[in-house]
């Protein structure tokens, strides 16, 4: 009877220790730690910016978001895509409002070079998606060049200009990569018809400023 009584005691310690062994293991191998800062890459989080503030605005914010991606590493700010509800032509300018301003960013660390992009969405907040490792080479950096015109300056630019607008439901502010240099400009087109406005003068053209 006593030896049935150690034989079971035995049992459960054994049973206990098993159980601690395993519980302390858990983390050990096969599991990925937690990265720092992987709680900054989200989906849309819901927090909407004041868009009648002006696309300026989140452009801005998105600047200091990826600041603090980048841990203060040095970025560029390579496109700015802003969305519109609807086609720009001239009758409807005056109704048009932004649902989506969409930035590009490119840095680098010791791992590489890598593309961030940051989006605000006009109902659902602020998305970071995890960056790409890779380079954005179409335009060039735009972080200290000077912008006098906001999207919807660009669009009221569009107003007094009697050209034709080419079909888009949104425009982008870039600095093309090209054999002449150039002020930022806002781009609006699309495969077959492109026009440039100046971020600076406010010059609309229909050919590209780094090739004319």
């Amino acid at each position: 009877m006593k030896k049935n009584f150690i034989a079971q005691l035995l049992g459960v310690l054994l049973l206990a220790v098993t159980g601690l062994m395993i519980s302390s293991c858990k983390g050990c191998k096969g599991d990925t730690p937690k990265n720092d800062g992987q709680e900054a890459y989200h989906d849309y989080d819901g927090v909407v910016e004041d868009f009648t503030a002006g696309t300026a605005q989140i452009q801005a914010l998105h600047r200091q978001t990826m600041y603090n991606l980048a841990g203060g590493v040095k970025y560029e700010w390579r496109n700015s895509r802003v969305i519109l509800n609807d086609v720009i032509t001239m009758e409807n300018i005056d109704e048009l409002h932004v649902t989506d301003v969409n930035d590009v960013f490119c840095y680098w660390n010791e791992r590489g070079s890598w593309v961030q992009y940051v989006n605000s969405n006009v109902k659902n907040g602020v998305q970071i998606p995890w960056p790409i490792n890779d380079i954005w080479i179409e335009d060039s950096d735009l972080s200290n060049l000077q912008i006098q015109l906001s999207a919807e300056d660009a669009l009221q630019r569009l107003k007094e200009w009697n050209g034709i607008i080419p079909p888009a439901t949104f425009l982008t502010l870039r600095c093309p990569v090209g054999p002449k240099d150039c002020n930022a400009q806002w781009v609006i087109g699309n495969v077959n018809d492109v026009i440039f406005i100046d971020a600076v003068t406010g010059e609309i053209n229909d050919s590209n400023p780094a090739f004319r």
